[in-house]
């Protein structure tokens, strides 16, 4: 009789992959290899290569969807705590990582990241890659050149802020942002408004992607750029970086 851990050990654990019945393609492609491969078989040992590929590929994916559903249930919701004075609480890189990094482990997943840059922006690829070999990417773009002490600092806060966002996206996290406690501020608002960096990222995106910008802050849910608030940022970015591609 189970005891009541190994029951809920048990049920937490995802539903089986029901694998789909038909014809063993590993077998047939083993037979046609043990007979010897003629002229005449060639072609039909071509075919079941190709076969047995896709039919790979396609449990690769399915494994890759059953992990990430688990991967979704034990992601935390995560809570801002590194302050940015007048716009509210902003959680770094590495305090996300140190999140989720077990849970993504766990359940067979890695990450790694790749980058490129022309004129205007750094984009960061985040690869998110499980063990059954199926992966996805995820790329985000941040416009060079914000403020810093230097242009490598500002290249490398870039770069930075694009990994981040990146991760974020990949796995959709969710960052709780703090709530305003003074005198002056509504404590019903939910965290600040975007950065200046953020506010000439966005101003760049309208005007590359020549949109129309009152239509842009109605969407945004502000009165100008200054004012949308910093729980916005990431998807009118992402939508925008569309738009631009």
């Amino acid at each position: 009789m189970k005891n009541e851990t190994q029951l809920s050990l048990h049920e937490s654990q995802p539903p089986a992959i029901h694998q789909p019945q038909g014809p063993n393609i590993a077998l047939m492609l083993q037979g046609v290899i043990d007979k010897g491969v003629t002229a005449e078989n060639a072609q039909a040992l071509t075919t079941l290569c190709d076969l047995f590929q896709k039919v790979e590929a396609k449990n690769a994916e399915r494994e890759f969807n059953a992990a990430f559903v688990a991967l979704q249930r034990e992601l935390p919701v995560i809570v801002a705590s590194s302050t940015i004075p007048n716009r509210g609480k902003y959680e770094r890189y590495e305090d996300v990582w140190r999140q989720v990094c077990d849970p993504i482990q766990k359940n067979g997943f890695s990450v790694s990241y790749s980058q490129y840059a022309d004129e205007k922006r750094i984009t960061v690829k985040c690869h998110l890659r499980h063990v059954a070999g199926h992966s996805q990417t995820t790329e985000f773009s941040v416009r060079l050149g914000g403020r810093a002490d230097s242009e490598t600092q500002a290249d490398c806060k870039a770069s930075t802020t694009a990994k981040r966002n990146s991760l974020l996206q990949a796995l959709n996290i969710v960052i709780r942002q703090d709530i305003f406690q003074s005198d002056e501020a509504d404590a019903t608002i939910e965290g600040g408004c975007i950065t200046e960096t953020q506010v000439a990222d966005l101003r760049a995106l309208v005007d590359e992607t020549k949109s129309d910008k009152a239509k842009f802050l109605d969407f945004a849910g502000a009165k100008s750029f200054e004012e949308i608030p910093a729980s916005r940022f990431a998807d009118l970015a992402e939508m925008l970086n569309r738009k631009r591609k």
